[in-house]
């Protein structure tokens, strides 16, 4: 319940902020500048996040970070409403916050739930928050494009068309939503206080500071050297949906298929649909399988998909193929973190954790800023075919170490870890 009312919060404000750049001050090359240097932050932020998630009580954690959500939102909120506008500091802020708060959020939801489930409910765990993450998504993104369209007029806009609204309002100003999404962290707060859990394992306190912690989770990796392969091949699928969604897939719309905001929109949301039936299905197709051969096809479906798209895509079937493209996604990465949470200890899964998605941001700025030159601009199949070919190649590098990743049923500890442990 909490999950999904931060969720809904951080879903309107990551929509509104981006289109407050993009129609009222009529600069999204500042809000991509923007984006770009709260990204870059995100890779120390991101390795110091494992160590936290690692050191302290992961309920305090997640109390700790919604509250610190809803401070800035609510400051943010009085001061618009004091000041009668809101700057574009203060907007960064807000967007920064928020993006550095969802960095944090979900390596300590599923250390949380890992140290608090059985092993047996960590596959069905994982499918939950896939759905309830996409339907989430989905909620607030609907939310987000009445609230800022208004209904005024007595209708309401939604995807390019209009719609008869049982009531009337102005367009929402950003002081009022931050309000609204300060006001859902309080609320997840109190939800996220009320919880009584038993943990199921065991943590020891480790010895030294954080540097001293995030060079013992460093080592966990260097000692286990398949969890490092398979925790990066796995997660390079995610790498090209990023890539993909936020960069390529509106210029691939708007230049070569010649559609509109309302496609894009549509685009989306046939994305959110496969991604909902992935968390709904993917442990039933591949119940008879492994979780390494199921993120082996997974990988190789998003590499089709890319190829596909590389080739030659109309609207329509840019639809089906988006929908294909999150079962691959989405199927992928509960597989992946199903395999993860039932092989690494709970005492260093929130560090191998954090370098794993550093590792993912890594290529990620390697790939946008590859695809910002000219001839991809200009000859944007070729940007497909490179995200299908990473997959591919992904998909091979697992297939290789297959049978060492299956028999793989444990982790080797630090020779560190030992002595503490004892």
């Amino acid at each position: 319940m909490a999950n999904t009312i931060s969720g809904f919060s951080q879903g309107i404000t990551v929509i509104a902020i981006p289109w407050y750049f993009s129609d009222t001050l009529d600069s999204p090359g500042l809000f991509g500048k923007i984006y770009m240097a709260v990204t870059i932050v995100s890779l120390f932020w991101g390795l110091y996040v494992g160590t936290l998630v690692d050191r302290y009580n992961r309920k305090h954690l997640f109390l700790l970070e919604n509250l610190a959500g809803a401070f800035i939102l609510l400051t943010a909120s009085a001061y618009g409403f004091y000041a009668g506008e809101v700057s574009v500091a203060l907007v960064s802020l807000v967007f920064a916050s928020t993006f550095w708060i969802y960095n944090i959020h979900y390596p300590t939801l599923y250390a949380f739930a890992q140290e608090i489930l059985e092993r047996d409910q960590y596959q069905k765990l994982a499918s939950y928050i896939e759905v309830q993450g996409q339907l989430t998504t989905m909620i607030a993104g609907a939310m987000a494009a009445i609230l800022l369209s208004g209904a005024s007029s007595g209708n309401f806009e939604f995807l390019g068309q209009e719609y008869p609204a049982p009531f009337s309002f102005e367009a929402w100003s950003l002081p009022k939503i931050f309000l609204l999404d300060g006001c859902t962290y309080l609320l997840s707060s109190l939800v996220i206080a009320s919880i009584a859990f038993v943990p199921l394992v065991k943590r020891y306190k480790e010895g030294g500071g954080v540097i001293a912690q995030l060079k013992t989770g460093i080592e966990f990796l260097k000692v286990n050297p398949s969890i490092f392969l398979f925790g990066n091949a796995a997660y390079f699928i995610f790498v090209t949906i990023m890539v993909a969604n936020f960069f390529l897939f509106p210029n691939l719309i708007k230049s070569v298929l010649n559609g509109s905001g309302s496609d894009y929109a549509i685009a989306e949301m046939a994305y959110a649909l496969g991604a909902i039936g992935a968390g709904l299905f993917v442990r039933y197709i591949f119940n008879r399988t492994n979780y390494v051969m199921a993120c082996i096809v997974l990988s190789l479906l998003g590499a089709a998909v890319f190829f596909s798209i590389s080739y030659g895509v109309s609207m329509m079937g840019l639809l089906v193929l988006m929908a294909f493209l999150a079962l691959s996604n989405s199927g992928s990465r509960i597989m992946r973190i199903t395999y993860l949470m039932e092989r690494i200890p709970n005492q260093f899964i929130g560090r191998a954790g954090s370098v794993f998605q550093v590792i993912n941001v890594v290529f990620r700025i390697i790939l946008i800023g590859s695809f910002s030159l000219a001839f991809f601009t200009e000859n944007i199949s070729y940007a497909f075919f490179i995200l299908g070919f990473g997959a591919f190649i992904a998909a091979l590098i697992l297939l290789k170490n297959y049978r060492t990743l299956v028999n793989l049923k444990s982790c080797n500890l630090p020779e560190q870890a030992k002595s503490e442990q004892l």
